[in-house]
């Protein structure tokens, strides 16, 4: 075999090499766009691969109130962040816990994203919902 022969060979090994890696890491995450239904509210249900992780982002208003949480069998850690460049701002962090349920306020206008990390060595299920809590004070229309 050729030295050029050995070298492509040896190039195209670590290319299906990166690949694979790349391949299996995107497998391992998962990105979710936060849409609202008519009611202010987001829900899911999904599971989060073991070693994976879950992010759920979008684009939100300065001033927001949102109620949010979730319930998992497995203890997930959990952040809401956001990046301005290349910071990351977490303005909530909770680790290894099966469920959380707050409420967040935005501060500036920005994309956040809610991201969950299953660091178990078995997948985990998890139901989560945000509900923006301006539509909570609305009254009911009686028809």
């Amino acid at each position: 075999m050729s030295t050029s022969t050995k070298f492509s060979t040896s190039l195209l090994s670590t290319v299906l090499l990166f690949t694979c890696i790349a391949v299996s890491n995107q497998a391992a995450a998962s990105l979710v766009e936060l849409k609202w239904d008519e009611k202010g509210r987001f829900q899911h249900k999904t599971e989060i691969k073991a070693g994976g992780m879950l992010e759920v982002c979008g684009k939100l208003a300065a001033g927001l109130k949102i109620d949010w949480q979730y319930k998992s069998p497995l203890a997930l850690d959990f952040n809401i962040h956001y990046h301005e460049g290349k910071k990351v701002t977490l303005p909530v962090k909770h680790q290894a816990r099966k469920e959380v349920a707050e409420q967040f306020e935005t501060k500036i206008a920005q994309d956040y994203c809610w991201m969950w990390s299953n660091k178990s060595k078995q997948s985990a299920s998890i139901e989560l919902s945000l509900v923006q809590a301006a539509y909570k004070l609305l009254p009911t229309p009686v028809n």
